[in-house]
């Protein structure tokens, strides 16, 4: 039905004062709400100390007072103890908190960075960011609609620690007791920070890096049991093992032990990758209709042969076990077998009805391809070349077309590293330009020094709320470092290739510098156990295989290009 002539005109001319109006609402509450509960940061002198003496992860003595300068008997006895670790939280600054809702809380604390102070009935209590780091509490809290998101405090866990601490419930901490947001300073003063904690672009070396990618490969090694398992996803802060258990990431991380066994000559290294290898080829190795496929259930997925080709192919390539090529060849057969015409993978297997099941998963694809371009090294046969070739094509054509498909993309890790692998072989200009683009795009995700709170420049992310995970940087700079190893060949002078060389090199940094090298030690439950692992994030300590894997073979991929590229000079 008609409205009267004019009100749709008389409407429009509205629609820019409230544009103008809903955002002036908004500045002005964003200052009110800044004004209220942002921190005044004063580093020089702080509102109070909390010393902290930890032994095996747990806290067993702690005192607080207005000055570093000040001793306390309990500290100073509970120092003297074996194995213990004295941690100084210097309290910078002092903010309100909003306790309800418990959303409101959980988010309103900076990861790795806030704790609380809570006082009632004439009683303070601390709670700081080792003490949530500890309890795993960080990035734990937030959950809007029912989706959890990456980030906020696991409040149940800091309203217990502050009741436990103040002889009261958790229900009188919450209703009752009056809280504060503090932003800390944290030191170590019986321990020196190793020499690349604060390495960055400038800085980095080949040999810093080498030493990262050894100790991340140490970090498996120590962590593979007799029969070959890994323990998949460890807590540090417990030293207990977390449930769950994935093929894929067994072979991947059984593929970067063989590189890394290569490339340092460790006999250590090579006996638990062997160990790791020889559960996939003598436990896990089943029929697919005429082939042999990893995977022990009524289906399996593509990305457990493609994987378990991978690290199999880098076993024999590098003379670790030359017995292992007969595999290859016969895994390969498999791999290949799940190819569509089209050159697309089927990622999964059959095996009681005996016939490939045409879903797709994210990576399987990629991997595909990779191991196939690999296999080929090893097996000289054509149909895996040309397998491997048809497979890149489709990844970077057909099966990514879309409107806006140049502004967007997936997780191309591995689809960059066989460009580069079938670049010998078969160059493609259009997956070179796929990769290059997509890198870009990452680059406009990477912080950049000061952008967040946290330890982040080299990280990707698309704000500074979010604790910036680790495994995306690493996974990422596998390929960047392949893409840029193509680019100074075919374009070594081009501010496209510098940028790319400046981005991993931002990359690795902050891989370095997370790495667990010794990490928090003092709220470790056995520091020696995860030395070298890559944690999940600043503030995930649960260590998961490939954390690592992706993390080191990076590494290792940088490396033997720098190698390279100081014998072209």
């Amino acid at each position: 039905m008609a409205g009267r002539p004019g009100t749709v005109k008389t409407s429009a001319a509205f629609l820019p004062i409230l544009i103008a109006f809903y955002a002036a609402l908004v500045v002005a509450a964003s200052i009110a709400v800044n004004r209220w509960a942002a921190l005044s940061l004063d580093p020089s002198h702080p509102r109070g100390v909390v010393t902290s003496v930890w032994r095996g992860g747990e806290l067993v003595a702690r005192a607080v007072s207005n000055d570093a300068a000040e001793h306390d008997p309990a500290i100073d006895d509970a120092v003297g103890m074996p194995d213990s670790e004295l941690v100084v939280e210097s309290i910078l600054g002092e903010g309100p908190l909003l306790t309800h809702p418990p959303l409101a809380l959980a988010i309103s604390l900076v990861s790795g960075h806030d704790g609380v102070v809570a006082r009632l009935d004439g009683a303070t209590a601390y709670v700081t960011p080792d003490d949530l780091l500890a309890h795993r509490a960080y990035d734990r809290g937030a959950k809007i609609l029912g989706i959890d998101l990456p980030g906020g405090a696991d409040t149940p866990v800091l309203f217990a620690l502050l009741a436990e601490r103040l002889h009261t419930t958790a229900r009188r901490v919450e209703d009752l007791a009056v809280l504060s947001r503090i932003r800390v300073a944290r030191t170590t003063p019986l321990r020196a920070e190793p020499p690349w904690a604060h390495v960055n672009e400038r800085s980095l070396s080949t040999d810093v890096v080498r030493g990262a990618a050894f100790d991340a490969a140490g970090y498996l090694a120590r962590n593979i049991r007799h029969d070959g398992h890994f323990r998949y996803l460890l807590d540090a802060t417990t030293g207990k093992d977390l449930p769950g258990y994935d093929w894929p990431r067994h072979a991947g991380a059984t593929y970067f032990l063989a590189q890394a066994a290569s490339h340092f000559h460790d006999p250590e290294l090579a006996t638990a990758c062997l160990r790791a290898a020889s559960l996939m080829r003598d436990h896990a190795l089943s029929r697919c209709g005429e082939n042999d496929c990893i995977g022990t259930d009524s289906r399996v997925d593509l990305g457990s042969s493609a994987l378990g080709l991978l690290a199999w192919v880098e076993i024999t390539r590098t003379g670790l076990d030359p017995t292992y090529r007969e595999a290859v060849v016969r895994l390969a057969r498999f791999v290949r077998g799940q190819q569509r015409p089209d050159g697309e993978f089927m990622h999964e297997y059959d095996r009681t009805e005996a016939h490939p099941v045409d879903v797709q998963y994210v990576y399987y694809s990629g991997e595909a391809t990779l191991a196939l371009a690999r296999a080929y090294g090893a097996t000289q046969d054509p149909a895996d070349l040309a397998a491997a070739v048809k497979g890149l094509a489709h990844i970077v054509g057909p099966a990514w077309r879309f409107f806006g498909d140049r502004y967007y993309f997936g997780e191309e890790h591995w689809t960059c590293q066989a460009m580069a692998d079938l670049w010998a072989y078969a160059k493609s200009p259009d997956a070179l330009d796929f990769c290059v683009r997509w890198q870009t795009f990452n680059r406009r995700l990477q912080y950049e020094e000061g952008e967040t709170p946290y330890d982040a420049a080299g990280a990707i992310g698309v704000g500074p709320f979010a604790t910036p995970r680790l495994t995306p940087v690493a996974s990422r700079s596998e390929a960047g470092v392949a893409t840029l190893d193509v680019l100074l060949r075919e374009h070594p002078r081009d501010s496209v290739t510098e940028d790319l060389d400046r981005q991993q090199r931002r990359a690795l940094a902050v891989l370095v510098r997370r790495q667990l090298r010794p990490g928090p030690v003092a709220i470790l439950a056995d520091p020696e156990r995860v030395y070298g692992a890559v944690p999940g994030s600043e503030v995930d300590l649960a260590l998961r295989i490939d954390y690592a894997q992706h993390a080191g073979s990076a590494m290792l991929r940088w490396i033997d290009l720098e190698r390279r590229r100081d014998l072209a000079h």
